[in-house]
């Protein structure tokens, strides 16, 4: 596969990390494919787009590709992308890729894979990332996934939102207030763990946002768009 080049940006819409350069630790992670059709690995998860006019004419297609440890293709999950017309600009293409395979990062298990993510990525295929259509894709995600992948998926945005230690703090005055005589471990997924089984899913990343005051979402501006 390629590296996928530079977007174009026009001056008022460059940003000072690039978004077509991985921040993430991950030394897989990054950009694959080309600058009109990109992709984007987010540790086992590879998000890309491809064009098929002869599947459908106005929109572009979405893959997305879980791999397993041999780096081997495991799992797929395809479609017409209609939250994404083909007629938008290459900067676009990206931001999209990007959001949607962060968001999946932690999505898959070992165990589960894509299992009940369906509903999920079909919502993001045909709704798009913006907006009120992200946080309920989130919603979707947070539903489908096991609870060890919840956990990690919200130690992700934590960390990125706010760093790793002011996430601790804040952990700390939430649990102290909600589960008292209850004790977490020393890392910050233990005590986000604890967190998920004292409040229960649903409620957990509300009980955050709250805490912390942070929407804990992985929108393209967290991302460095």
């Amino acid at each position: 596969m390629s590296s996928l080049s530079p977007p174009e940006h026009d001056g008022s819409g460059a940003t000072a990390t690039p978004p077509w350069r991985s921040r993430s630790s991950d030394v897989h992670d990054g950009w694959i494919g080309t600058r009109e059709l990109p992709g984007y690995r987010a540790g086992a998860v590879i998000v890309r787009l491809a064009d098929l006019p002869g599947v459908d004419p106005t929109h572009l297609y979405l893959d997305v590709l879980l791999l397993g440890e041999d780096g081997r293709i495991e799992e797929t999950h395809s479609g017409p992308c209609r939250g994404l017309r083909r007629e938008l600009p290459l900067e676009a293409r990206s931001r999209f890729v990007r959001v949607v395979a962060e968001l999946l990062r932690h999505a898959p298990d070992r165990q589960r894979g894509l299992a009940g993510l369906g509903p999920a990525l079909t919502a993001l295929r045909e709704n798009g990332i913006e907006g009120a259509q992200l946080s309920l894709a989130v919603q979707q995600l947070d539903a489908a996934c096991s609870e060890p992948a919840l956990v990690a998926s919200l130690v992700h945005v934590l960390v990125l939102s706010m760093g790793e230690e002011d996430a601790i703090v804040s952990l700390d005055t939430l649990l102290a207030r909600l589960a008292p005589q209850a004790r977490a471990g020393d890392a910050l997924a233990d005590r986000v763990g604890l967190l998920v089984r004292c409040v229960g899913r649903a409620q957990a990343r509300r009980r955050l946002r709250e805490a912390t005051d942070f929407d804990l979402l992985l929108t393209p501006e967290l991302l460095g768009f």
